[in-house]
């Protein structure tokens, strides 16, 4: 039985469920597998190992492969899973300062995944949004799904028709933003290019007045962290850098 390999504990200790361990290195070690499958290796009953791999793909762990004729799921690397916690840690770590100051109130952090959690993210509190201006440090988006461009595309041109207006920061030579697009037939839209972008550039940073909104396109990812106190620091941050834009 795979719980026997010893490794369930290791994998608890990141947060994994003792089932979400044993579905996990069962998958793992078939590569690609049935639910079935799945449940003949680890010894779990095959209703459980359905909802125990549907909570696993939502943590970024397992895929499910696509076209098949049976449901076919496969183990995502570790690795991958581990580097993209790191990248929210340090997200997330780069305004702890900022955080420590706030004194009684914790902001509240919200993680979305997939397509359906970034749409979601996207018209998280839409209607405060409107008649406001959102300062955006934006991604290169070569390379992306081109479902997240056209979720892109139906967005912007949603808010812009909303009046939401936009103050945008992507690095000199990024045509691929739909944004940018936009902004050559929009006065509320204003665009600045930073010859030496050295923000990483799968990361794209939202700043509403009352929160931020952090996305990672090619991961499928987004972190919000709801605080005002927040959102007008990393404020702060765009406008120095705004003013260094070209």
């Amino acid at each position: 039985m795979v719980k026997e390999s010893g490794f369930v504990r290791e994998l608890e200790e990141i947060g994994l469920t003792e089932k979400e361990s044993v579905v996990y290195l069962a998958l793992l070690s078939l590569g690609t597998g049935t639910a079935y499958r799945i449940a003949e290796t680890c010894d779990v009953k095959k209703p459980t190992v359905y909802v125990t791999l549907e909570d696993l793909r939502k943590k970024g762990l397992v895929l499910k492969v696509p076209h098949a004729k049976k449901a076919l799921f496969s183990a995502r690397d570790i690795n991958e899973f581990l580097t993209e916690q790191e990248s929210r840690l340090k997200s997330v770590r780069a305004i702890v300062p900022q955080l420590h100051s706030l004194g009684g109130r914790r902001p509240d952090v919200l993680y979305f995944s997939g397509m359906s959690g970034v749409a979601q993210a996207c018209d998280y509190k839409y209607r405060e949004l409107l008649g406001k201006t959102l300062c955006c440090f934006y991604s290169n988006l070569k390379g992306v799904d081109e479902k997240v461009l056209h979720l892109y595309e139906r967005w912007d041109r949603k808010a812009v028709a909303d009046g939401i207006s936009f103050k945008v920061i992507v690095e000199k030579g990024n045509t691929e933003n739909d944004m940018v697009k936009l902004a050559k037939n929009n006065d509320d839209i204003k665009v600045k290019y930073l010859k030496d972008y050295t923000y990483p550039p799968t990361q794209s940073i939202e700043i509403a007045e009352n929160f931020i909104r952090i996305t990672n396109e090619r991961e499928l990812q987004t972190t919000i962290i709801d605080d005002k106190q927040t959102a007008e620091a990393m404020r702060q941050i765009f406008n120095i850098v705004w003013e260094k834009g070209v």
